[in-house]
């Protein structure tokens, strides 16, 4: 599945429970490292085989997230400061993974999400090795990543 002997995932989280989940569920397939912000991310991406991400960062502290409620508030929501400091943090996951895009981290990556087909295309299409699967079922993660490899 993957070059390395023991592959490296990449949690992103901004709690515990993925890694939780991943450290008793996957860690017989893998090596799991985890972090809780976008700094964070960038910096372990590098030598990791895949990643599992959070998408909503709702216990993150505002300084920590990616992307800037001012300028998110003038576009999306008519100035609306707290309705974009939501939303980044609703987001947080997909405008994390953003970052690692542009940073030249193409690992395949999952979410833990039941996203809509659509919405799962527009994210594969925007950067590239995406999935999901709807609930924590370590048997479906494991299937997933192998599909996006």
């Amino acid at each position: 599945m993957y070059d390395a002997v023991v592959p490296r995932l990449l949690v992103i989280e901004d709690g515990n429970e993925y890694e939780e989940f991943a450290t008793l569920f996957l860690a017989d397939r893998f090596e799991v490292v985890a972090v809780h912000s976008a700094a964070e991310a960038l910096e372990a991406a590098p030598g990791t085989d895949a990643m599992l991400i959070d998408l909503r960062f709702e216990r993150a502290r505002d300084e920590d997230l990616l992307g800037d409620a001012g300028e998110a508030a003038a576009r999306l929501f008519a100035g609306d400061l707290e309705r974009a400091r939501r939303w980044l943090k609703e987001q947080q996951g997909t405008l994390i993974l953003g970052a690692l895009r542009e940073a030249g981290h193409d690992q395949p990556a999952v979410f833990v999400h039941d996203f809509p087909p659509r919405r799962l295309a527009n994210l594969a299409r925007l950067y590239g090795r995406v999935g999901a699967v709807p609930t924590f079922d370590a048997a479906a993660i494991v299937r997933t990543l192998e599909s996006l490899a």
